[in-house]
């Protein structure tokens, strides 16, 4: 239209029209220019923000797998530390149990609760997993014997082995329970064997500590205590009032090979 117009008046009309007239036929043929300009620059507009639009989701798309990553990354981490500390505190919990089971052993033979045929049947079942053995061996003892505790007092008061072990027994008993998280396994221990067979030692420990009280107290050339009942040595176990150092140290190396033999394999580590 504009060519059209300029061909009807020509040049010279063209340059003979007034300013306004001239920037209306400018403004005229400008505005169709104008009109792409714009339109082109909106699509490129929109263009430009749909590419942003899939930039930020392929952004958006790697982050949450980078957080899903970490997420599984820590999980993992968190459950083998759990596997680890469950590993760590059963290994440690097995090593109580052997040094339990090491001092009611040495106990045990040194008082003659239990008979030297007996004692490699015991530490077979101690290897079998009956960490109990060698306590259940004073609690069939007691059931005839209810005095045994007093018994125990006075002969562990004469043989410093017998009072370590049973001191070890009742100290190793009390940091077991201390430290046991699960109550469930808390309340077996507490109401078995080992906890009835503590008791039982707990008492003669609480005994031999009054009666080595009284003897540390009482005036030089004063005649020791007499035993509790007179046939104590007999019923306990003659062999224990026989036992020379030599004899001792070949048992406690004895008791030492039989429950490293006996101990039951650890749980293997992940």
């Amino acid at each position: 239209m504009i060519g059209a117009y300029l061909m009807n008046i020509g040049w010279g009309g063209f340059l003979a029209l007034s300013p306004s007239e001239l920037a209306t036929v400018l403004a005229g043929a400008g505005g169709p220019l104008a009109a792409l300009w714009l339109f082109i620059a909106i699509l490129e507009q929109r263009r430009g923000v749909a590419q942003l639009v899939i930039r930020l989701a392929e952004m958006t798309a790697q982050s949450r797998a980078s957080v899903q990553q970490a997420e599984s990354q820590t999980r993992a981490l968190l459950e083998l530390q759990a596997q680890a500390v469950r590993v760590q505190l059963a290994e440690t919990r097995r090593f109580a149990l052997q040094d339990l089971a090491s001092n009611a052993a040495v106990l045990a033979e040194r008082l003659g609760v239990i008979g030297k045929a007996e004692v490699d049947a015991a530490w077979a079942r101690f290897g079998a997993g009956d960490v109990s053995v060698f306590v259940q061996s004073f609690l069939h003892f007691a059931a005839s014997h209810p005095d045994i505790s007093e018994r125990m007092a006075e002969e562990v008061s004469s043989d410093h082995v017998s009072r370590a072990a049973l001191a070890g027994f009742v100290r190793r008993y009390e940091r077991i329970t201390a430290s046991a998280d699960d109550k469930v396994m808390l309340e077996i221990v507490e109401e078995g064997a080992l906890g009835r067979g503590y008791r039982l030692l707990l008492k003669a420990d609480d005994l031999a500590n009054v009666i080595a009280a009284k003897r540390s107290t009482a005036p030089a050339g004063s005649p020791a205590p007499a035993p509790v009942g007179q046939g104590a040595k007999a019923k306990m176990g003659e062999d224990l009032f026989n036992h020379d150092d030599a004899e001792t140290t070949r048992r406690l190396a004895d008791v030492s090979d039989r429950l490293d033999a006996a101990a039951p394999a650890s749980p293997p580590r992940s």
